[in-house]
């Protein structure tokens, strides 16, 4: 970007004055992604560098790891943190056991073999109450969660889901926000009976329960479908145990656009966790769980092809496909068939809206923005990629009445649309804001009118937040 830009200035400069060159050049700079990570300098030599701070905010610095904890129960103005640095993996060590419970005397030991100092740290969580002393003995997971003998499938909001059988337990994409304190502005933006989540949620309003990862269910993996922090959220996974396994997708050098999840997850969380890559068309067996990874598309312009996954997981008496905000294209829908054709297993579908099948005039992460300055695909796609046609999330009308034929398609979960209300905090300026898509009752009701139209269609996943559903009896 550098080269380019003091390169055009020198080209400028052969038909123009300094000044009008300079004046050319800043014009030109606006209109470039990232242009905020490089200044001008008028009297400089070279006239363009990067600002101090570039190479942080492009870059993965290990030493400038900070650990924040959000605090939805005291909703302070800054979420307090740790400049964990190279230390993250025994802070996060920490965090995990504190997350699930220890007692002083094992919370002593581990801080006694830590190579820094990190009493000081814990010391100052407990003055910020974000460490509580519990009753060992009190169940905090929901019993709902831990009985049953059947295959069944729960919503946790947002892209996660929870699928169990008798015999294991897998969560996908889990992204749980801390428990929150309604304040009287929230209470205005956040509930609403035009959100479709009040039909997801028993009591919807201020009083409803969220969860913490500490009350998921013992767990025999999670999978990450890919890299945005609404799917692969580190903060989650690191309270989660050390020794459940994460499954990430494959990842490749030559693709600069993508994060290689194990390398983070390892650098950041520490190489205690089991981390396994796993390719489109490979399957990995948990338990008695078949989890099948395919390719995630449509959320990169067409030239810049991702390893991102999607999951169809399978067992003797259900399966259940996880799109999470992928496209489900023709390829998707001949290997759900391939898999499942003539088979009386019930399959879930859990993804976005359901479309008429057009495809978008172009690329786009924001309707309103040309490129997006919080991704790194604008540096590496050609300027003529942004017009060309991209497949919209989710799945066309024609496509899902092929799915429905030729399997057993018994339930279809829209997803991956925020749908909570702790995803509508509307103040910026507040540690648990996050910038999110919501569905709402229209989309709801026109979803559900689309299905009901398709004779011996699937029906609306009935299932509530936190509250599993059985598949083996549908």
């Amino acid at each position: 970007m550098l080269a380019y830009l003091n390169d055009l200035f020198k080209d400028l400069q052969k038909s123009y004055s300094q000044s009008e060159a300079l004046s050319r050049l800043e014009n030109l700079l606006g209109q470039l992604p990232y242009s905020e990570l490089v200044k001008i300098d008028a009297a400089g030599e070279p006239r363009v560098a990067e600002i101090p701070s570039a190479r942080d905010r492009i870059a993965f610095n290990k030493d400038r790891l900070r650990i924040n904890f959000l605090d939805g129960l005291h909703r302070r103005a800054e979420s307090p943190g740790i400049p964990a640095g190279r230390y993250s993996p025994q802070v996060s060590h920490i965090i995990s056991k504190l997350s699930q419970g220890v007692s002083e005397q094992a919370l002593s030991r581990i801080l006694g073999q830590c190579d820094v100092d990190l009493s000081p740290v814990i010391e100052a969580l407990r003055n910020l109450e974000l460490i509580e002393e519990v009753d060992p003995s009190a169940q905090i997971v929901s019993q709902s969660l831990l009985e049953g003998k059947k295959d069944r499938l729960t919503w946790l909001g947002h892209a996660c889901i929870l699928f169990q059988t008798s015999r294991s337990s897998v969560c996908v994409d889990p992204f749980l926000r801390p428990h929150i304190k309604w304040t009287e502005k929230d209470l205005q933006s956040s509930f609403s009976d035009t959100f479709g989540d009040r039909f997801f949620f028993e009591p919807y309003g201020p009083q409803l329960t969220q969860l913490s990862p500490a009350q998921l269910p013992p767990l025999d993996a999670v999978f990450v479908t890919h890299q945005d922090i609404d799917h692969c959220n580190l903060g989650v996974l690191m309270m989660l145990p050390e020794n459940v396994p994460i499954i990430v997708p494959d990842c490749h050098p030559d693709h600069s656009w993508e994060v290689d999840l194990l390398t983070v997850i390892r650098n950041v969380l520490g190489r205690r966790r089991k981390v396994i890559r796993l390719k489109h068309g490979e399957t990995i067996t948990i338990g008695d769980i078949r989890a099948t990874a395919f390719p995630f598309v449509a959320e990169m312009p067409s030239s810049l092809t991702t390893f991102w996954n999607c999951y169809l997981f399978e067992t003797n008496d259900s399966a259940v496909a996880c799109t999470a905000d992928s496209a489900i294209t023709d390829e998707s829908v001949d290997l759900l068939i391939r898999r499942l054709r003539g088979k009386r297993t019930p399959l879930v579908l859990c993804a976005r809206l359901v479309h008429s099948g057009r495809t978008s005039p172009g690329f786009r992460d924001e309707p309103e923005s040309l490129f997006n300055f919080t991704r790194l695909w604008a540096w590496y796609m050609p300027i003529w990629d942004l017009f060309q046609p991209v497949e919209e999330p989710g799945i066309s009308e024609s496509r899902f009445r092929t799915l429905a034929r030729s399997t057993n398609l018994r339930f279809y979960l829209p997803y991956a649309m925020g749908s909570a209300p702790w995803y509508r905090i509307g103040d910026v300026k507040d540690p648990l804001h996050v910038p999110m898509a919501n569905l709402s009752a229209l989309e709801l009701h026109d979803l559900s009118d689309k299905l009901n139209a398709i004779s011996k269609g699937p029906a609306l996943f009935p299932g509530k937040f936190a509250q599993p559903l059985s598949l083996a009896d549908s």
